[in-house]
Parts: C-alpha cells; sequence; structure tokens
C-alpha cells in the first residue's frame, strides 16, 4: 500500500504540473489542502483554482523536484523543492522576475485510492525576502 500511496502523490505533482486534465482521477472530490487560501473551494475544483489562478498569475516556470517520499498507514510526506520565476504580484509585493526555489514538505492523506486531505511546510519568510531581493 505505500508504494501505491507514494505514486498517487507522485502523479499528483505532474498534474498540478501540466494541465489538471486527470486530477479528478487523484483527488476526493471532498480533498482540502489545509495550505491554500481560504476562498479555494474542496475537491478538484479547488486545486485547479489554487494552481491556475493563484500560482499561475504569481509565478512562471513553475517545477517541482521531488526530493523524496515516506509513507506509513494512510499518509504520505513528499519533500519537496518548488523552483519558479517571480512574474506576478503578490499582496503589496510587486514583481521583480526573481528566481525562487521554496524548499518544503507536503503531508497527504489518503482515502479509498484518492488524496483527501493534505497540509505544507514551507519557509515564507524566505519566500517573501526571495521575492523582494533587488
Amino acid at each position: 500500500m505505500s508504494e501505491a500511496n507514494k505514486s498517487l502523490v507522485r502523479r499528483y505533482y505532474e498534474e498540478v504540473m501540466g494541465d489538471l486534465s486527470g486530477i479528478e482521477e487523484i483527488v476526493a472530490d471532498d480533498f482540502v489542502d489545509h495550505h491554500f487560501p481560504p476562498d479555494m473551494p474542496p475537491g478538484p475544483q479547488g486545486v485547479r483554482k489554487f494552481f491556475t489562478d493563484f500560482v499561475g498569475s504569481v509565478f512562471s516556470d513553475v517545477r517541482i523536484e521531488i526530493d523524496f517520499l515516506l509513507a506509513e498507514g494512510d499518509k504520505v510526506d513528499c519533500h519537496f523543492v518548488l523552483h519558479a520565476r517571480h512574474t506576478g504580484p503578490m499582496g503589496n509585493i510587486a514583481p521583480r522576475g526573481n528566481p525562487i526555489r521554496l524548499p518544503a514538505i507536503s503531508t497527504f492523506r489518503i482515502a479509498d485510492g484518492k488524496l483527501a486531505e493534505a497540509w505544507e511546510i514551507f519557509d515564507s519568510g524566505s519566500l517573501v525576502a526571495q521575492m523582494q531581493a533587488e
């Protein structure tokens, strides 16, 4: 089961870095990612909205490099680095075209063969500093 759960998380990142056409096969209808902004709907619709409207409006050249995955029971931790370029406004931070390198850890809960819930840890101070760097 652990390898199947890890595979599901890898597929998730392939989808969100792609065209999101198969996201319904990966996330549950009531999927909630607890690091998404509060106005995101649940399920595939929320994933699409976050990665197209939010991430896509702030960053370009986005890619994710997975370092490793750890699985136990119904949980998978994904240690990865997000690489991007800051090309759109985020709050009061104007875009400067700065390169972004942001290590992060996401934890996913799997239920009935789909991603049901997610949490993420990253250094928001580092993100802001990279976006504001001259």
